[in-house]
């Protein structure tokens, strides 16, 4: 299998099958651009397919920074930010908002500095909130989102069990000098020790969290009889989207839709388009057996060449099911996904990819 890539941009393949058993050929391409003032451009150095996820600091327990590009389909579109919020204008603030607007889809997220819960008195039946810290920037991070473990009631949140501020039963041990989330719902605050908002962020949300997990499917002893090692037929590909769940766009992103970033990057206000290029894709597969074909034309004496077996061509749509901006650097990628059918595993059918713009 050739693949012809026309383009500046980053290519790979993957075979699978699906739950009914049909190979499927999925044509990852991924571009890379940078922001310039208000518009965008192919960024010089493309990033490359990521095959495995990335966790902050290599830490296996830390928050994923950058999920693998190998997966086979994505329903909707991830919207993804990796970064920090930035106080504008230089000046340290105590909390201040950010947005993230793609499109018609826009996100606000109120940050503030540390904070802990605190008893003001021992005799004090009710914990408060300190007030918050300083800060100039802030990493928009999970751990930093509401969420995380309480030891002493042996519970934790299943949306999010890296996050702080989660408290499962009220005493004085398990409350008094817990740290707060510093990302926090604007129309969501927690406002005593027993709130259990939704986590929020901008980042790759974890496979293993609520609601995410629940598209595994089940793996119980039924399945173990009668399906296993193939996927459950409860398993749905929306486990694949890994952006948050309120940052993942039904029926894809265009690819031509205005970005706003508000208090996302040192200049207060960013604002671009994305480019408005969908790669193309075709699949050029045989149409018979190649060594079936020299083998029976060798026997009949006739001279042949691989070029001369007969094909056929296949239009493959490509979607965008991933954009994530990291505007630090001052730069984003977006992930198209094409998908075709094959008649198996086995069998080398495809004769060519070819990738243009």
């Amino acid at each position: 299998m050739d693949i012809k890539n026309e383009t500046p941009f980053t290519a790979a393949t993957m075979l699978w099958e699906d739950l009914q058993g049909q190979t499927k050929l999925t044509i990852i391409v991924k571009a890379t651009f940078s922001i310039e003032k208000d518009k965008s451009a192919v960024a010089s150095k493309q990033l490359p397919i990521f095959t495995t996820d990335e966790n902050y600091g290599d830490d296996p327990l830390a928050s994923i920074r950058f999920e693998s590009d190998r997966v086979p389909f994505k329903p909707l579109t991830d919207v993804v930010l990796v970064g920090r919020a930035h106080a504008p204008n230089g000046r340290p603030v105590t909390k201040l908002d950010v947005t993230l607007r793609v499109g018609n889809l826009k996100n606000t997220m109120r940050v503030f500095g540390d904070r802990k819960w605190m008893f003001p008195s021992k005799l004090a039946l009710m914990p408060v909130i300190s007030s918050p810290e300083l800060f100039m920037t802030m990493a928009l991070v999970y751990e930093r989102a509401y969420g995380g473990m309480d030891e002493t009631s042996a519970m934790y949140c299943r949306e999010n069990p890296i996050g702080r501020g989660f408290i499962g039963k009220k005493s004085k041990e398990s409350v008094h000098g817990k740290p707060l989330p510093n990302i926090e719902n604007p129309h969501d605050l927690i406002g005593s020790w027993d709130s259990h908002p939704k986590p929020v962020g901008f980042g790759f949300y974890g496979c293993g969290w609520m609601p995410r997990l629940r598209f595994a499917g089940t793996y119980d002893e039924k399945y173990q009889k009668e399906r296993a090692p193939a996927l459950p037929l409860d398993f749905s590909h929306a486990i694949f989207n890994g952006a948050h769940p309120d940052l993942q766009v039904k029926g894809y992103l265009r690819g031509d839709e205005e970005v706003e970033l508000i208090n996302l990057s040192p200049k207060p206000q960013v604002r671009f388009q994305l480019p408005g290029i969908i790669p193309k894709i075709s699949v050029t597969k045989w149409s018979v057996s190649p060594d079936t074909w020299i083998d029976q034309r060798s026997s009949e004496g006739q001279e042949v060449s691989i070029e001369e077996v007969p094909t056929t061509e296949e239009a493959v749509k490509a979607v965008l099911d991933t954009f994530v901006i990291i505007p630090d650097k001052g730069i984003f990628y977006e992930v198209f996904r094409g998908v075709c059918s094959l008649s198996s595993l086995d069998n080398l059918e495809v004769a060519e990819i070819k990738i243009t713009m």
